[in-house]
C-alpha cells in the first residue's frame, strides 16, 4: 500500500487495521464465517456445535495483540462527529 493510501487510512481513524498481516482466505470462507457468527452471543455455529470466541481467539488467529483498543482513535473521531453535529443542532435551535 503507498504511503499516501496509508495516511488517508489513518485519517479515517482505521489505522490499527493495518497492523493485520494479509491472508489468502478464499471469500466464500469469510462469507461463511461471517454468516455463521451471532453477534450478540460471539459465538461462532459450525454443524458440531457453537462456540464462544473471545477476542484474545481472534488476535491469536490474526496475530494481534486484542488486550486492548485497537482503534482508539475512532473513538476520539466519533466524539468531534457527535460534538460537530451537537454545535449544529444548537446553532439551529438559536435561530429558530
Amino acid at each position: 500500500m503507498s504511503e499516501a493510501k496509508k495516511a488517508i487510512v489513518r485519517k479515517l481513524g482505521f489505522g490499527a487495521l493495518m497492523h493485520i498481516r494479509p491472508m489468502r482466505v478464499h471469500h466464500k470462507l469469510l462469507k461463511e464465517l461471517a454468516n455463521s457468527f451471532n453477534l450478540d452471543k460471539n459465538t461462532l455455529k459450525t454443524s458440531y456445535d457453537s462456540f464462544r470466541v473471545k477476542p484474545s481467539t481472534i488476535g491469536d488467529a490474526l496475530g494481534l495483540n486484542a488486550s486492548g483498543d485497537l482503534f482508539p482513535e475512532k473513538w476520539k473521531t466519533l466524539k468531534n462527529l457527535t460534538d460537530e453535529m451537537m454545535s449544529i443542532v444548537l446553532k439551529m435551535n438559536k435561530i429558530a
